[in-house]
């Protein structure tokens, strides 16, 4: 049985009646990429509930790295680098709350990074052509909570923020090359760890 990378998106909230963070996280479960089997896993955007429910597939499938995407508004993708332990958001919640400064977690510190190969990853995204930059504000809502959350129980974990206007296909196209991207340096990790 492969070890498993999982991959989260979104489902719908506010204006958005999709998500395509969502829809290229369900498009690549069960592919194969580098000896890795991607599972994918659709988060509500309401954090108790995203977070008992990523803790489940942690629980569950042991991922050896969670890679989680999510929507923005910016025409380009948006690898972050950090998550800050905040929730204040700018509109509520798929159950109506708008929470305001409130921590991810309660004495946890204030900030965490990001350790999935991010410009291994940006460098994969510009050379398909993909417009990206790396970026030091995941914002306060739900993406950033997940990012917090999950940087704080795998390693590596991250976040990848996605064109809510982007194709489908595109989206796919970035999942999957920042699965590979992390897969390699998986590999890596255990190829230095077994010559030293």
């Amino acid at each position: 049985m492969l070890e498993t990378i999982l991959l989260t998106g979104f489902g719908p909230f506010g204006g958005h009646a999709r998500n395509v963070s969502e829809e290229a996280a369900r498009r690549l479960d069960g592919v194969e990429v580098e000896g890795f089997a991607l599972r994918a896993l659709c988060l509500p955007v309401q954090f108790e509930r995203a977070v008992a429910a990523l803790e489940e597939a942690i629980e569950a499938e042991r991922p050896l790295a969670v890679i989680s995407l999510g929507i923005h508004d910016d025409a380009g993708y948006r690898v972050e680098l950090s998550a800050k332990n905040e929730r204040h958001y700018a509109l509520p919640d798929v159950d109506g709350h708008l929470v305001q400064d409130a921590p991810v977690e309660q004495g946890a510190p204030a900030m965490v990074f990001s350790s999935l190969p991010v410009a291994a990853i940006k460098q994969a995204f510009e050379q398909a052509g993909l417009p990206v930059e790396l970026s030091e504000d995941a914002g306060r809502y739900l993406c950033n909570a997940v990012c917090y959350w999950a940087a704080r129980r795998v390693t590596p974990a991250g976040f990848v923020h996605v064109p809510a206007a982007a194709r489908l296909e595109e989206v796919v196209l970035a999942a999957r090359l920042a699965a590979e991207v992390t897969a390699r340096r998986l590999i890596a990790q255990r190829v230095e760890a077994t010559t030293v």
